[in-house]
């Protein structure tokens, strides 16, 4: 289950939905369930391979740094 940040819910991969523009907009701070949108798939944390650790070294931003399982200052 995705709980909004707003509401007290983790910044996990298990918890980060990815909505276009506008359901981001109409889901605003509120869980799915009561904003009235379907997730299309459970949120789950992305299997890194070598080729992804390369690709995500090249760019690191600092806001991405809760996200990212190897964001311990390396």
């Amino acid at each position: 289950r995705v709980f909004a940040r707003s509401q007290g819910g983790a910044a996990s991969w298990e918890n980060v939905v990815c909505p276009c523009h506008a359901c981001n907009r109409r889901k605003g701070g509120h869980t799915p369930e009561q904003s009235g949108v379907r997730l299309l798939r459970r949120p789950v944390r992305p299997a890194w391979t070598p080729f992804m650790n390369e690709a995500v070294r090249q760019a690191r931003y600092r806001e991405w740094h809760p996200f990212l399982s190897f964001a311990n200052g390396s």
